[in-house]
């Protein structure tokens, strides 16, 4: 609920920078139905308004953030644009627009458009704050960092700039100051949801299983939809060998939404682990249906078709996984242990030459390429390779 006050607050400030003497019966009522949560009523409203003034900055601008609310982003783009050309490129329709763009796809075109804005106009802690989203969104984490420390030296006090900031953290390891942002998101948003999912991942890849699971729970607790945490949680049981927890947490994602693949891929490797292959094999199966292209379920695939002797099947995962991720370490592995087992060192060699070109850091690579040269009778080569991968894997 705080959230949704918070973005009322901002819409009330944009919607007073186009404010009228007197506001139409309609926008009265959509203003009360907004303030109600009802978002489908108001946006009914302001639209009739929009009928009778089709340029109406008040209600263009109202529609934009209540469609973004809605997760109705092309509809909010599209109604922010509007505004833009008519008020000659006002902040508030800008800030939409730029939002609706980062949840489009359109990142980088966000970032454009702040930047031929800020070329112009002083810079808000707003505008600052989707530029580091949309930045972050890109992939380009130091500047999304500048950005959103700007952010915060303009307003201390809007607690999404934390949370954003924190997953930037996260995204490039800095736990410490991760974790700070959370809990300066939680001092000024209070309980959310969401932020103890984040947390939570953080918990997990630092080794603090508790911790984890806590604020997984308390995440489930806040939202019994989340389907994430559950998923989340679901993996610290699965690595704590509490298979009947696991499998509950993946049952429960998945009666949220059946097509999401990650628990359905984690079954699988649960059920891989427990040598139950013709199961994981099932799961892996359903995760593929619904995320083809995502090569790391092709190479759990592969594993499990090795796992089945089957190596023509692993070889074709394996083959499928190096397609859509030419670097993924496991497409390698896979695809040099399903040709080794069917004695095609030539192009086992070929495929762990390439993967170490690749990924020269990967030990396991190494350690295979020894193996095939020991079956070629190149000693000399084989322990070179052995000391290599050794050396690797004390790092």
């Amino acid at each position: 609920m705080k959230k949704i006050l918070i973005v009322s607050a901002f819409l009330s400030a944009f919607c007073t920078a186009f404010s009228q003497n007197t506001l139409t019966p309609l926008q009265q009522q959509g203003n009360a139905f907004y303030k109600e949560g009802k978002f489908a009523e108001a946006a009914e409203s302001f639209n009739k308004e929009l009928v009778k003034n089709p340029t109406s900055l008040y209600s263009i601008n109202a529609l934009g953030n209540i469609y973004y609310l809605q997760n109705k982003f092309q509809q909010a783009y599209d109604m922010a644009d509007k505004g833009i050309k008519l008020s000659n490129g006002a902040a508030n329709f800008l800030a939409v627009k730029a939002k609706a763009a980062i949840k489009l796809n359109k990142a980088q075109e966000a970032v454009t458009m702040i930047n031929n804005y800020l070329l112009k106009q002083q810079p808000d802690f707003m505008i600052l704050f989707i530029k580091g989203t949309a930045l972050a969104a890109l992939g380009d984490v130091q500047p999304a960092l500048t950005a959103f420390s700007e952010s915060i030296a303009a307003n201390a006090e809007y607690p999404d700039v934390y949370f954003e900031r924190g997953k930037a953290f996260a995204a490039i390891q800095r736990y410490p100051q991760a974790l700070k942002d959370y809990e300066k998101y939680i001092l000024l948003e209070g309980d959310d949801a969401d932020v103890y999912n984040y947390r939570g991942m953080i918990y997990y890849n630092t080794g603090k299983a508790d911790e984890a699971v806590a604020d997984y729970t308390k995440c489930i607790q806040l939202n019994p939809n989340q389907k994430y945490a559950l998923t989340n949680r679901g993996v610290v049981f699965k690595d704590q060998n509490k298979t009947d927890k696991a499998l509950a947490d993946f049952n429960a994602a998945i009666a949220i939404d059946a097509n999401y693949s990650d628990p359905y891929y984690q079954m699988a490797d649960l059920y891989k682990n427990s040598k139950d292959f013709n199961n994981a094999l099932l799961y892996i199966n359903k995760a593929i249906t619904f995320q083809p292209s995502y090569a790391y379920l092709h190479a759990l695939k592969s594993n499990i078709y090795l796992r089945l002797d089957n190596d023509a099947e692993a070889l074709a995962e394996a083959e499928k996984t190096l397609q859509l991720d030419a670097k993924s370490a496991d497409g390698f592995v896979m695809k040099a242990v399903a040709l080794s087992n069917q004695k095609k060192y030539a192009e086992e060699l070929n495929t762990l030459n390439e993967g170490i070109k690749v990924l020269p850091d990967n030990y396991l690579l190494y350690g295979l390429r020894a193996n095939v040269h020991r079956v070629r009778g190149e000693q000399q080569l084989a322990d070179a390779d052995d000391e290599t991968a050794k050396k690797l894997a004390a790092k």
